[in-house]
């Protein structure tokens, strides 16, 4: 059985943990949810972090007892059976793949406004999905080298963005601090854990991560808090700057807040440019571990074993040439908001699966937790709320995005039924 090399250290893991959550979600989706919620989005990001922190806390638990890799739907696969690992894994890769698309398009977006060149931003993100793909077919050690670059340089832009914006702060843009209602909180909270969905990224690589037992859970807790402290500073300041209703509709909020506040375009284009800087990151990270839950799907046959082949470098060739065509073939979606919509839809499913993974672990009291804070009965308590609140956040999508959710996960019914046909019949 293909066997893939340990040769992350916690460092690396958080880089690119950190790279996989801090991208567009900040850089894009901040004006969107502002706009939705004006400035109780600050609640918005509390309530996504808590949300995130929960179902991460039940991919700790999982990950301390099952190193492997493919994250939640190794999980899954073992803990609640093949059509829980197929919910799981299918959605997951999806949904990832469109999330994945919308980064490039953001960064297409970007790049064609800055640079220009005569390329479409339909092109350029094209382009970035191949060099990115390229980058990954190298090995992993080459992508978390990428990925530590490229976090420096976009937390350091995310750094000036708030040292700046502090300086101008007006108070008066804080109220009405709830102008929308109650309920817009939570609909900026469903559409703001786009923000936060890579916080599990790390879990996809458990064999590819030194001492995964103890690395994987400190860095996804870890990276979850550290990200939402950045994106509570980011936020406060960009609703403190400027209206929230100038931000609201634009597709690159933190450069036109700043642009707004300071009439000094050349701040705004290098907060543009860390903006490519973090949709590049996420990307790259995104191939990174959809790839390894293709891999480890194809190794157990729950897909074609043919995507479980490794290169000479130590890497599922196959498997990241999927997820670049994936990625590429959707760069043509929906709006950005649908494909927003659709993504957290698809995650927030694989996450409900992850979480009752993690309550049935712990309801069995495995013993690869025993002496460890995970196995205190009122941790049960955490995958139940992870779940709950998962479901609570899909409400408040749009109702395309259920709709094709639904579709989805018909069709991977179909698919396992399929799959069980063709086992009793050998």
């Amino acid at each position: 059985m293909a066997r893939l090399k340990r040769v992350l250290n916690f460092w690396e893991a958080l880089a690119i943990n950190i790279g996989a959550i801090i991208g567009a979600g900040i850089f894009v989706i901040s004006g969107l949810a502002a706009g939705i919620a004006g400035p109780a989005v600050l609640i918005s990001i509390v309530v996504g972090a808590a949300i995130a922190l929960c179902t991460g806390l039940g991919f700790a638990a999982m990950s301390h007892a099952i190193s492997a890799e493919g994250g939640g739907y190794k999980y899954a696969e073992k803990l609640l059976g093949r059509y829980a690992g197929l919910v799981s894994g299918l959605t997951f890769i999806i949904s990832g793949s469109i999330a994945g698309a919308a980064m490039a398009l953001s960064f297409g977006s970007y790049f064609a406004s800055i640079f220009g060149l005569g390329i479409s931003p339909v092109m350029a993100a094209i382009a970035l999905v191949a060099v990115l793909g390229a980058i990954n077919y190298l090995g992993v050690k080459d992508s978390a080298d990428v990925s530590v670059a490229l976090v420096v340089v976009k937390i350091a832009v995310l750094a000036l963005f708030v040292v700046a914006g502090l300086l101008l702060i007006k108070p008066g843009n804080y109220t009405p601090f709830v102008p929308n209602g109650t309920q817009s909180v939570l609909v900026a909270s469903a559409f703001i854990f786009f923000a936060y969905t890579g916080f599990a990224r790390i879990a996809t690589l458990g064999e590819e991560v030194k001492d995964p037992k103890r690395t994987v859970p400190k860095v996804i807790i870890s990276s979850v808090i550290i990200s939402m402290a950045i994106y509570f500073l980011v936020m406060f300041v960009l609703i403190g700057m400027t209206n929230y209703t100038i931000v609201s509709g634009s597709a690159a909020p933190l450069s036109t807040a700043i642009i707004d506040a300071t009439h000094n375009p050349t701040i705004g284009l290098v907060i543009a440019l860390g903006a490519i800087v973090a949709t590049v990151n996420v990307a790259l990270t995104m191939i990174l571990g959809l790839s390894r839950v293709v891999f480890s799907m194809a190794r157990d046959a729950s897909i074609p074993r043919l995507f479980s082949r490794l290169n000479r470098f130590g890497t599922p060739t196959v498997a990241i040439a999927v997820i670049v065509i994936l990625m590429a073939a959707t760069v043509l979606a929906v709006g950005f908001k649908d494909i927003v919509a659709i993504s957290n839809s698809g995650v927030l499913v694989s996450y409900v699966v992850a979480n009752i993974a993690a309550f049935a672990l712990l309801y069995r009291g495995a013993g690869a937790l025993k002496g460890t804070w995970y196995s205190s009965r009122y941790f049960k308590v955490v995958p139940v709320l992870g779940a709950a609140l998962s479901i609570v956040l899909m409400a408040f999508l749009t109702g395309l995005s259920m709709e094709i959710t639904a579709v989805v996960l018909a069709l991977i019914t179909l698919y396992y039924l399929s799959l069980r046909r063709r086992s009793s019949s050998k």
